[in-house]
């Protein structure tokens, strides 16, 4: 993740301005609400996820690793970008300067060569993550009671452990990026880390999450059919259907709810993902900026931006309306933490 110095162009003060106010608006004070209610979202995603009653499942400790790994990156986005936001951005628009302010932005600037590559593994790790969770649910659809050979929680969690390995190696020329800087072929250098980035962490992942979600969704239309064939069947052959039919029935709900966490993965990744694009692109090109693109270049792109990074945030918070929507089992063990949490208060008010 990176600022946009969209400011070094030539633009007019008004369009400056206007990107301000609503980095200002979205960026910070929108993206500081959403950004709380998706720490308090994900403390509780995981709390729920690691009881005893969850843990057992695989895909359950998928999720208690994306959980993880959304907390920290919300963590380190709402306490460099979003309240930074709200606290230099008057300043700008303003033209006043205070120690606040001063003290604030040194900071920041000090620490973003360790906090931007840090931020980018994570939303890597996030990626691998949501991409290990859909292929865990695909091999439950496909392979039925088989896939409890593959799918255990041993398993996932060496999964996990290379993933995060490899999003780690990934991301280390990232951390080098902003410490050595080579003056020969600057421009060609850039382009090809952009791609490389944007290949990796978008084209690729995005193609798997959309082939296996429709595989998946394919997969459960056979669980009705299945359903339909157990009536005209040999009691024999129905006893195997009935087996399959209580797992199938078992793992339905779970199936719903990751198809969900995955479209709305897509959904909220879409804008940066076209941003990507757009930096592919510019990368490539001339330096000199032509007057017809220097409007988009001015107000279009950073607003487009502080927009998509302000998706990235609502992705959090959803994934908790979902597991409590489509997940029985998740609903039960949250009531039954929640009265347990209500009880222990009630006992030590009265008590």
């Amino acid at each position: 993740m990176t600022l946009n110095n969209t400011f070094n162009l030539v633009c007019t003060k008004k369009d400056e301005d206007f990107v301000l106010i609503f980095r200002f608006v979205i960026g910070g004070w929108l993206s500081i609400i959403t950004c709380i209610l998706g720490l308090l979202g994900n403390t509780f995603s995981i709390i729920v996820l690691a009881n005893k009653r969850m843990r057992t499942l695989s895909t359950n400790v998928y999720l208690i690793a994306l959980a993880v790994a959304n907390l920290l990156w919300l963590i380190l986005f709402f306490i460099f970008y979003a309240i930074r936001f709200t606290i230099i951005i008057p300043h700008f628009i303003s033209k006043t300067q205070n120690n606040l302010y001063n003290n604030y932005d040194e900071i920041f600037y000090q620490l973003s060569p360790y906090i931007i590559p840090l931020m980018n593994t994570l939303e890597l790790c996030i990626t691998c993550y949501t991409v290990a969770v859909s292929a865990d649910r695909y091999l439950h659809v496909f392979m039925g009671l088989n896939a409890a050979h593959y799918c255990t929680v041993r398993n996932s969690l060496r999964i996990i452990l290379l993933l995060t390995i490899f999003s780690i190696i990934f991301i280390i020329p990232y951390w080098f990026k902003f410490r050595v800087v080579k003056q020969i072929d600057i421009q060609n250098r850039t382009h090809h880390e952009i791609l490389n980035k944007f290949i990796v962490v978008y084209i690729i992942p995005f193609v798997i999450l959309i082939f296996m979600s429709i595989l998946t969704a394919r997969g459960l239309t056979q669980y009705y059919d299945e359903h339909r064939r157990l009536l005209s069947t040999s009691i024999r052959q129905m006893a195997m259907l009935k087996m399959n039919l209580v797992y199938y029935r078992r793992h339905y709900h779970v199936t719903i709810m990751l198809i969900a966490v995955v479209l709305l993965f897509l959904v909220c990744r879409i804008p940066i993902f076209i941003n990507q694009i757009y930096e592919v692109q510019y990368s490539a090109r001339e330096k000199y900026i032509s007057p017809s693109t220097l409007d988009f270049q001015c107000q279009i792109q950073p607003i487009f931006y502080t927009f998509a990074s302000f998706m990235q945030t609502l992705n959090s918070i959803g994934n908790l309306v979902i597991y409590l929507l489509c997940c029985q089992n998740c609903r039960e063990t949250s009531k039954y933490l929640l009265k347990t949490l209500l009880t222990y208060i009630y006992c030590e008010v009265l008590f």
